[in-house]
């Protein structure tokens, strides 16, 4: 069984009070890929290349403060708006394409692009489901790392048995949102109000209704890998994260799975966060975020 290992940011001081960094402009590429055009962060580092997939209705920009760390630690960094989302154009496919081999086709498509042999992958959410995709289907991939994205099966069971069943959890499947929808969904999306930036806010809006709708029937008739059986057969490093407070995603779930290659045997839980560590709490998440993956990188014992 795995153990649960809390992280107690206590003591930590609250960047979030000053204005969240963003990415720089001059880090940005458009990419026509797959039949997608895509906007992507690209900053050439001298390690393997991190790949940073957002969430469901989101931006390439929850990902700023993760992408300070990998600067830091000179690692090649890619940050790419799925297709629907934020500076990215909605999919000319989207019956196909807004699923979890679709989405994992066109990232695939971007590595080529990019010429990436090997690539560490950290995903939120939705972006955690496109990584476990990966992780079964791409040779490329290395590691993963995932928070808010629970390993199972696309089914109507598995999903009862992964997630909590509340009325924000079913506009993860909405078409058409109203502003009252946005806000609900980004609050409990992002942990709260106070972490609910205007950016944020309006990349929910943005977001393709269709990217939100077939998502979520495609995993519903089981479309894509059974992710559960992936992490219990591949030999490949993971980490899971998990928010304590996270009010979509059962950490009950989380722990009945037989991992084989479960980063320390641990599933790390951020006492305080919700649905986004990387965001809410973005110092502890960052600790285990930078470990992870120069032990990944580095082929380190995990001692």
């Amino acid at each position: 069984m795995s153990i649960i290992e809390h992280i107690m940011p206590a003591g930590i001081s609250d960047d979030h009070d000053a204005a969240p960094p963003l990415l720089a402009d001059a880090g940005m590429t458009r990419f026509k890929v797959a039949g997608e055009s895509l906007s992507a962060y690209v900053e050439i580092g001298s390690g393997r290349p991190v790949l940073f997939l957002h969430g469901n209705s989101s931006t390439k920009s929850v990902w700023s403060r993760q992408v300070i760390v990998a600067r830091e630690q000179g690692w090649t960094v890619i940050v790419p708006d799925l297709p629907g989302h934020g500076d990215s154009e909605n999919s000319p496919s989207p019956e196909t394409t807004y699923s979890f081999p679709g989405y994992a086709a066109v990232i695939g498509a971007l590595l080529d692009a990019l010429g990436i042999d090997a690539v560490d992958v950290v995903g939120w959410s939705l972006g955690g489901h496109i990584g476990l995709q990966l992780l079964a289907t791409e040779d490329r991939v290395a590691s993963l790392l995932i928070t808010g994205a629970p390993p199972a099966r696309p089914s109507v069971e598995a999903l009862e048995q992964a997630f909590y069943a509340t009325d924000d959890m079913k506009l993860a499947g909405k078409a058409g949102f109203s502003e009252a929808d946005a806000l609900a969904y980004g609050t409990d999306m992002m942990g709260g109000s106070r972490f609910l930036i205007p950016e944020l806010l309006q990349s929910i809006k943005r977001t393709d209704g269709n990217a939100r709708r077939f998502m979520f029937a495609n995993a519903l008739r089981g479309v894509g890998i059974d992710q559960r059986a992936a992490v219990m057969s591949i030999d490949k490093p993971l980490c899971v994260v998990h928010g304590e407070l996270d009010p979509f995603v059962r950490l009950d779930y989380l722990s009945t799975i037989g991992y084989r290659a479960l980063w320390k045997d641990s599933i790390f839980v951020i006492s305080g966060a919700g649905h986004a560590p990387h965001w809410e709490q973005p110092v502890p998440f960052n600790c285990i975020l930078a470990g992870f993956l120069r032990y990944t990188q580095e082929a380190r014992s995990p001692d």
